[in-house]
């Protein structure tokens, strides 16, 4: 109804990219572009751009913009930890506990932080990696208990992560342990 209306564009563009659909987003966002390249437009185009797997493109967007919001300094995090730049990501991702925070910690080997970010995030994901990531920290610390549950609750969100614990690494230690085993079977 009003092609001409930024809002409508961008909120469109959430929706799509609410739903899944980065490519049609990713219209919606160049159309709002189009009307005003202004920061969240450019805020939005950098997540679509991030989904889709282009972090330069994405890093483009987020830098290019004249303030940073919590979101863009998000985006950065997870750009900087494709990087190898650990230290960086863990400073854009601030102090509000997520799973990224948390992998960016892990990775820098600051398992201590990353336990207790696990331990304060109020909601896990359904997808099973934040328990998953308990798991991992949680065998890196020589904690079998924390990594049994880990493994136990990623488990309970999905399945697929019976198997791939299995052979995973990580957990070479305990693959002769017999609550592992039994986990994982």
């Amino acid at each position: 109804n009003h092609p001409k209306c930024i809002r409508a564009h961008n909120d469109i563009g959430y929706t799509y990219m609410a739903l899944g659909k980065v490519d049609e987003a990713i219209v919606e966002f160049e159309a709002a572009k189009a009307i005003q390249n202004n920061d969240v437009v450019k805020n939005n185009l950098g997540f679509g751009a991030l989904v889709k797997g282009d972090m330069a493109k994405a890093e483009g967007y987020f830098t290019s913009m004249t303030a940073a919001t919590p979101e863009s300094k998000w985006g950065l995090g997870v750009i900087a930890i494709t990087k190898g730049e650990y230290d960086k990501a863990v400073n854009l991702f601030g102090t509000e506990p997520c799973f990224n925070l948390a992998l960016a910690l892990v990775l820098k080997g600051d398992l201590n932080k990353a336990k207790a970010t696990l331990d304060s995030m109020k909601d896990l994901c359904k997808c099973g990696k934040p328990s998953y990531l308990k798991a991992v920290v949680g065998a890196r610390l020589d904690d079998k208990n924390y990594m049994i549950a880990g493994l136990k609750e990623a488990i309970g969100f999905k399945a697929d992560w019976k198997a791939y614990a299995k052979t995973d690494i990580e957990f070479a230690k305990y693959f002769n342990d017999d609550a592992f085993k039994a986990l994982v079977q």
